[in-house]
């Protein structure tokens, strides 16, 4: 395993370390350019960085240095679609893989046999409203969801980091008691400070496997370029069954 290059907003405080502290035990090298964003076009469904997509994916290593590319955005795999975020990569990159909290969640929830989730976002009505659809495609039905952005007031990526753990798991709690059974709940947001012991931990309080975008990205790039044993260590934490073999899920 060679690197990932880590493509990260520039107004998000949280997802790049908490990516690096997934992979710290891992042999990959990571490399993070920042990006702004037109928020007017994702909000319409576009999502278009700035700088554009070729001088950003430019500044990522040649290619003897990187195995994968990811854009840690959740809400912009929903906005553009796996599709069109995969083509968008590659096409300046052409031969790495690639991935997206979007995708590698479906991915591993589709590993895992995941057809019903509770979904907790921070997004707007038009992000939060645009999941269930998008999950739906893939044949993940979303029993519950909640958005924390009126109730907790969240405009900003840094109003998103902060929000407290418990609050988390506490809304989490609600969700699920009120809808019909998951086999998973899921936090989207790669914004949300949220530890893999904190995942852990809620696993064993809501009684499914906690999962959220952060995580579940580290896990599909470590499945993509074949760290099957690195990959299976963070499945289990989330009390998730080992896997024998690859997934390499790709839609």
């Amino acid at each position: 395993m060679k690197g990932t290059g880590l493509i990260t907003l520039s107004t998000d405080p949280v997802g790049e370390d908490a990516f690096k502290a997934v992979m710290a035990e891992t042999p990959s090298r990571v490399f993070t350019p920042r990006t702004g964003c037109d928020e007017e076009h994702h909000e319409a469904g576009g999502f278009i960085p700035r700088p554009d997509w070729p001088v950003l994916l430019a500044t990522l290593p040649p290619d003897d240095l990187v195995d994968i590319i990811v854009f840690l955005c959740t809400s912009a795999t929903i906005a553009l679609g796996n599709d069109e975020l995969v083509h968008r990569l590659s096409s300046e990159r052409p031969g790495l893989q690639d991935t997206s909290p979007g995708m590698a969640a479906v991915a591993m929830m589709k590993e895992f046999n995941i057809k019903r989730i509770a979904l907790l976002t921070p997004y707007g009505p038009a992000r939060h409203n645009a999941f269930a659809p998008y999950l739906g495609r893939h044949g993940i039905e979303v029993v519950a969801d909640h958005s924390l952005a009126h109730s907790m007031n969240l405009v900003t990526d840094d109003d998103i980091g902060r929000v407290p753990v418990n609050r988390i798991q506490a809304e989490l709690s609600k969700l699920l008691g009120n809808a019909k059974p998951a086999d998973a709940a899921f936090v989207s947001c790669a914004a949300f400070s949220v530890k893999q012991s904190d995942l852990a931990e809620m696993t064993g309080a809501l009684g499914c496997p906690a999962l959220a975008s952060v995580h579940s990205t580290a896990w599909h790039v470590l499945d993509l370029v074949g760290e099957h044993g690195l990959r299976n260590e963070i499945a289990s934490a989330l009390g998730l069954p080992l896997l024998s073999r690859s997934s390499n899920w790709i839609s």
